[in-house]
């Protein structure tokens, strides 16, 4: 069975992604890396809910989709980055790693953002 990449033509988005560096800087604030833009990924405004008997929490605000094979670069994802997209900035709650089904292989990411 052969899964072909997320197609190139859906990929119609790029973003700016700075990394996390789990420090803080004299005042408090998070410090993140040098900001890096990632071309051909999909960015999907769509609510993620989790919903239990007493309360409805918001997971995520948007997510992205980042092709191992036409997006670029591809940095080491991880959770508390920021990601600004048409000028708006979100934060990486979650990094999910996306396998093929019969390899041990990423076939693609999913970025989940509030």
């Amino acid at each position: 069975m052969r899964v072909k990449p997320l197609p190139k033509k859906w990929l119609i988005h790029e973003i700016e992604y700075e990394g996390y560096t789990g420090q803080k800087d004299d005042w408090g604030n998070d410090k993140f890396e040098e900001p890096i833009t990632i071309k051909y990924v999909r960015f999907d405004d769509s609510t993620v809910f989790s919903r239990d008997n007493t309360q409805t929490k918001v997971l995520a605000n948007a997510v992205v989709f980042v092709d191992v094979k036409n997006s670029y670069p591809i940095p080491e994802f991880k959770e508390q980055s920021r990601v600004t997209f048409n000028s708006k900035e979100y934060i990486v709650q979650k990094v999910v790693p996306c396998y093929y089904p019969t390899k041990n292989a990423v076939h693609h990411w999913e970025l989940e953002l509030l």
